[in-house]
């Protein structure tokens, strides 16, 4: 159960408005390695939507650099925050939506092939002296039948 957060509501508003900035920042830098990293703790935990987890932000950047050198580049994403939790008041739990354009090339013209294109992304975030990082990221593909 989370604890109770002792905030003002200007302090609680602010603290809103940054993790916000910080999950349209990961997406509005999701080609840029050298602007993306910084967004995460040393030791960020992602698992992508395609399940595979990485561990650590050295690791973030070789798959990163290794995915936008080829046709993972044309794989483009926005989120939409459903809500944030505070479970302590330096660490968020943040619910999104990923919302997936993959624009690579196929054999059939029609693109390469996702599992959907949406996703359940979860984000944890941890405040310290340089403010909200990402901690843990995991994208879970969304399927409607």
């Amino acid at each position: 159960m989370p604890e109770q957060i002792e905030l003002n509501d200007t302090s609680r508003l602010q603290e809103i408005a940054a993790i916000k900035q910080l999950v349209e920042d990961a997406a509005k830098y999701q080609n840029d390695p050298d602007r993306f990293l910084p967004l995460h703790a040393n030791d960020v935990v992602i698992v992508n939507f395609a399940g595979k987890r990485v561990l650590g932000r050295d690791a973030l950047e070789q798959a990163m650099r290794k995915a936008l050198s080829g046709q993972l580049a044309k794989v483009v994403t926005t989120n939409v925050v459903e809500n944030i939790i505070f479970l302590r008041s330096d660490v968020a739990l943040v619910n999104c939506i990923k919302h997936v354009s993959d624009n690579r090339d196929s054999i059939d013209g029609k693109g390469a092939a996702l599992p959907s294109e949406k996703g359940a992304l979860t984000y944890i975030l941890v405040k310290g002296e340089e403010g909200w990082k990402i901690s843990l990221a995991q994208t879970t593909p969304i399927i409607t039948l």
